[in-house]
């Protein structure tokens, strides 16, 4: 019987491609994706979202296509980039958390047309981005 010694390896996590593109979308937009996956949502719907509609715990979410709202929990994950995102919120004059300059919600075509540029700069297969819609 051979005896062979297994020595570990220093297992380094790949960045996947949603941490990759996360890192370099603008703030406003990564806070979008950030929402929209973390809490499988549409964009759509993140982008209606109201600053009353976050708690410290809950974000309530109106889901668009089920006319229903859903009150989701802000998991670990999703935090730093919630609390970097309203750290900065209080210039703002809207009432919507993704507004334009006239403080009106942003259009989902504006956020996938930015999305799309930034994706296409780092190679990320549109396939992703159809993963929010």
């Amino acid at each position: 019987m051979l005896n062979t010694l297994l020595t570990p390896r220093l297992w380094k996590p790949e960045i996947s491609l949603l941490e990759e593109f996360l890192r370099v979308l603008p703030l406003q937009y990564r806070t979008i994706v950030a929402l929209a996956y973390f809490t499988t949502s549409r964009i759509e719907d993140i982008l209606s979202l109201q600053k009353q509609d976050i708690t410290s715990e809950v974000i309530i979410i109106e889901d668009s296509t089920l006319h229903t709202t859903k009150k989701v929990p802000i998991i670990t994950k999703l935090r730093p980039y919630l609390t970097v995102y309203l750290n900065g919120y209080k210039t703002q004059s809207s009432d919507f958390l993704f507004s334009d300059k006239l403080g009106k919600p942003l259009k989902t075509s504006q956020v996938f047309k930015i999305l799309k540029i930034v994706a296409n700069k780092i190679n990320l297969p549109d396939m992703y981005l159809s993963v929010l819609r």
